[in-house]
């Protein structure tokens, strides 16, 4: 118990450092809040156009695209305020910033992730909510106790199936040691394209890289799927959103076990 204590006083800290820092600069925070969300609102509008000129995308209506776009900003912005540390490990790794993490007496991993809260994320996670809200009402969703709670662990699971994701791309700089931001450029590429669209449009040997290789497809086309009765290339047994949830946990588990691998490798600032 003492140790959990520990462990949770301590992500707080980082929090309270964190929101303190940001408030320092309002003008920043401000610019965010304002700017960020104008993304997502030409998303939709980009959606509404493509859709208008050229028919629903692989049988998708604007609505249920929408839908769509709105369950992945969820997992999205989540993933931001706890993850974004990752795009920038290589530097870490050269610039020693490990080194600190491994002389104190609690998990490297734990201190990595919440060394820093981007809690700019949420301005992600509240356009998303909206997005999302109204992608529900275009395709008339039902909030039963049974799909808020499928929506919740789709969110959970898409968000540890991104930071996994991250993790092992960032993780590559223990033997790389330089990265640079095209792996983390093109990662980001990935899930927009199948957060914004629908998977269903692009080759199978595409959906198959998507759903067994790097199976970003779980983080909301197959859950989204599922709330919206909609057949996939792949079928699978059960729940699709229960799959997105162990999928997600399973990414996230690799996740650590290549960082913690990598950690090995480890030579310090200039390596």
């Amino acid at each position: 118990m003492k140790t959990l204590s520990r462990y949770f006083s301590m992500a707080v800290a980082y929090l309270k450092f964190n929101i303190q820092a940001g408030l320092e600069y309002p003008a920043y925070l401000i610019g965010w809040f304002l700017s960020n969300p104008l993304q997502f609102i030409f998303g939709v509008i980009t959606i509404k156009v493509v859709i208008t000129n050229f028919q629903p995308l692989g049988g998708w209506t604007f609505g249920q695209v929408v839908f769509l776009y709105g369950l992945g900003i969820l997992s999205h912005g989540l993933s931001v305020v706890f993850f974004v540390q990752t795009w920038n490990m290589d530097r870490r790794v050269t610039e020693g910033g490990f080194d600190r993490m491994l002389v104190r007496p609690l998990n490297v991993f734990f201190q990595f992730c919440f060394d820093y809260f981007n809690y700019i994320g949420f301005t992600d996670l509240i356009p998303g909510l909206i997005v999302f809200g109204y992608g529900c009402t275009l395709v008339g969703f039902s909030f039963t106790v049974l799909n808020i709670f499928k929506i919740l662990i789709v969110v959970i699971g898409g968000t540890l199936l991104r930071g996994g994701l991250y993790i092992i791309t960032g993780s590559l700089s223990f033997w790389v040691q330089r990265t640079g931001g095209e792996l983390v450029d093109v990662q980001l590429s990935l899930h927009e394209a199948t957060k914004r669209f629908p998977m269903s449009i692009y080759p199978k040997f595409l959906q198959g890289i998507f759903t067994f290789l790097w199976p970003i497809g779980f983080t909301c086309f197959y859950p989204a799927s599922e709330f919206l009765g909609i057949e996939t290339q792949f079928v699978f047994p059960g729940s699709l959103c229960v799959w997105a949830f162990v999928v997600g946990i399973a990414i996230f588990l690799l996740g650590i076990t290549i960082f913690n691998f990598g950690l090995l490798k480890y030579e310090s600032a200039g390596s």
